[in-house]
C-alpha cells in the first residue's frame, strides 16, 4: 500500500517537474507590453516571466518536492518496508537540482534588474502568450476582465495573423456564455480618448467612495460609461480599468452587483465588436477562424448566413456589395477558398442545429435549400477551387446520411434530382411521393444545368 501511495506521489511530482507555471497576470502584462498604442508590435519589452514568474515557478516546484519528501518520511516511518529507499533519493536529487536552478536564476537577476528583452519575432510571441493565457482559468471578475479584454484587442488590432485568429477562436465559449447574440460593427463616431479617461476617473473615485457616501454616485458614473459609444481601444482601456478594481477589495456587497453589470456590458460588446472585425478582415485565414467562432457559438441562424455569404455577388454601380440581413456577412471574393472550406467543414461537423420549433414546412424547405447550395458549389469549378469542391461533398455526406455517401458528384447530382423532387411534390408530415419528370432543375453549376451547358456551348 505504501509503495503505491508513494508512486502516486512521484507521478505528481515528476508533472511538476515537467509542467510550466503560467501566470495570468503575466500573460496579460506581456500583452501589453507587445502591442503599443498605435497598434504596432514592439521588440524591446519587459517581458514578465522571463525571470520573476520562473523564481516562483521553481520556488513552488521546490514546497511540492519538500512535501512530498516529508511525506515519505512520514510513511518511512510508519511502515519502514513499504519505503523505497532508492525513490526517496531521487526525489531529495531533484530538491537539490531545483535549489541550483533557483540559485542560478538569482544570479542572473542580480546582475540585469530591468527584465528587458529583445524579442526577434514579437508576432510568434503574442501567439504564445495568447496561449498562455487562455490555458488559466478565469473564474473571478478580475481574471474574466483581464483575458476578454485581451482577446477583443488582439482580435481585431494585433498586426501577426496567427495571434488574430487564435483571438478570435479562444473567444467562442465566451460568447456562448456572456449570451453575444451578434457580430456588430465599430461605431461611426466613438468617445474620444480624454472624454474616456475622465469617465474612468469618476468611475474609480465614485467607486473608493462608496463605502462611505453609498451607491447613488458610482450608478450615475456607471452608466455614463455605458451610455457612451466606445470603440475597441476605449473599450479596452475601460475594461483594463474595471480589472484593476475588480481585482482590489474595497467592494461592500451592494457594490458588487453595480460592478458586475457594467463589466459583462462591456465585455459583450467589445467581443461582438471583435468577432465583426474578424468577419471582415482581410486575410482568409482570419476571417475562416471567425466564421468557425460565428458557427460554433451563435447558433443556426449564422450557419445559415454564413452559408448565404458563400454566393459570390456583384457590386452595384458605386462598388457596394450586399451584405447578410442579421449578422452582416459579406459575400465571398475570388481567392478565400480557405474561408469556403472552413465554413463547410463547419457546416459537416455540426450539421444545421434547426430548432425543434420550427416550422416543419420551414424546416424542409432550409434543408433543401442548403443542399441545393452545397451540391451546386460541389460543381461550379469557375467560383469555387478543388479543396472546397470536396469540402461540399464532405458536408454533403454529413447533412445526407440517405444520400449515396460518395466522393462523387455525379452520383450525389443524380440523387438530388430524386430526392428534391420527392421532397417538393409530398406533404410535409406524408410519405415521400413518387419522382416525377422535370419537377425540379439541377442545381445550378451541375452538368445537366441548362444555363451552364449553353454558356459552355457558346
Amino acid at each position: 500500500m505504501g509503495s503505491t501511495r508513494l508512486r502516486l506521489i512521484s507521478a505528481a511530482t515528476l508533472g511538476a517537474l515537467l509542467g510550466s507555471c503560467v501566470s495570468g497576470p503575466a500573460a496579460s502584462h506581456n500583452l501589453d507590453e507587445l502591442l503599443d498604442s498605435n497598434d504596432e508590435l514592439r521588440h524591446v519589452i519587459e517581458l514578465r516571466g522571463f525571470m520573476d514568474e520562473l523564481l516562483l515557478d521553481l520556488a513552488g516546484r521546490a514546497a511540492l518536492l519538500g512535501a512530498t519528501v516529508a511525506v515519505a518520511d512520514a510513511l518511512e516511518d510508519d511502515n519502514p518496508d513499504a519505503l523505497d529507499g532508492e525513490l526517496l533519493n531521487t526525489v531529495q536529487e531533484g530538491a537539490v537540482v531545483v535549489a541550483a536552478q533557483a540559485g542560478q536564476i538569482l544570479d542572473q537577476v542580480g546582475s540585469d534588474q530591468t527584465g528587458l528583452v529583445y524579442v526577434g519575432d514579437p508576432s510568434l510571441e503574442a501567439l504564445h502568450q495568447l496561449l498562455d493565457l487562455l490555458r488559466v482559468p478565469s473564474d473571478s471578475l478580475a481574471e474574466e476582465l483581464r483575458l476578454i479584454r485581451q482577446l477583443a484587442r488582439y482580435a481585431a488590432h494585433c498586426p501577426g495573423r496567427l495571434a488574430r485568429e487564435r483571438a478570435l477562436l479562444g473567444m467562442g465559449p465566451w460568447l456562448l456564455k456572456l449570451e453575444v447574440s451578434a457580430p456588430s460593427d465599430p461605431p461611426r463616431v466613438p468617445a474620444e480618448e480624454e472624454d474616456v479617461l475622465v469617465l474612468l476617473r469618476q468611475f474609480i473615485t465614485a467607486w473608493s467612495e462608496a463605502p462611505d457616501e453609498g451607491n447613488q454616485n458610482l450608478q450615475a458614473s456607471a452608466d455614463d460609461l455605458l451610455d457612451r459609444e466606445l470603440d475597441l481601444q476605449g473599450l479596452w482601456r475601460v475594461l483594463k480599468a474595471l480589472e484593476a478594481v475588480a481585482d482590489g477589495d474595497k467592494a461592500t456587497e451592494e457594490m458588487k452587483p453595480i460592478l458586475f453589470q457594467v463589466a459583462r456590458t462591456l465585455e459583450r460588446r467589445a467581443l461582438a465588436m471583435a468577432l465583426g472585425s474578424g468577419l471582415r478582415d482581410f486575410d482568409p485565414l482570419v476571417r475562416a477562424a471567425a466564421m468557425e467562432t460565428g458557427m460554433r457559438y451563435l447558433g443556426p441562424g449564422f450557419v445559415l448566413e454564413a452559408l448565404d455569404s458563400l454566393t459570390p455577388s456583384q457590386p452595384d454601380s458605386q462598388g457596394r456589395v450586399a451584405r447578410t440581413r442579421v449578422y452582416g456577412l459579406f459575400p465571398i471574393v475570388p481567392g478565400e477558398g480557405l474561408v469556403v472550406q472552413r465554413v463547410l467543414d463547419q457546416l459537416a461537423a455540426g450539421g444545421l442545429d434547426l430548432s425543434a420549433d420550427m416550422d416543419p414546412d420551414l424546416r424542409k424547405n432550409t434543408r433543401l435549400r442548403v443542399l441545393s447550395l452545397v451540391i451546386a458549389i460541389s460543381y461550379d469549378m469557375v467560383t469555387f477551387d478543388e479543396a472546397s469542391r470536396a469540402s461540399a461533398l464532405r458536408a454533403l455526406t454529413a447533412l445526407a446520411p440517405e444520400g449515396p455517401g460518395s466522393r462523387r458528384k455525379e452520383e450525389w447530382e443524380a440523387w438530388w434530382r430524386v430526392f428534391a423532387q420527392r421532397a417538393q411534390a409530398s406533404p410535409t408530415n406524408g410519405s415521400p411521393a413518387e419522382p416525377t419528370s422535370g419537377a425540379t432543375e439541377a442545381p445550378a453549376g451541375s452538368p445537366t444545368d441548362t444555363a451552364t451547358s449553353d454558356s459552355e456551348n457558346v
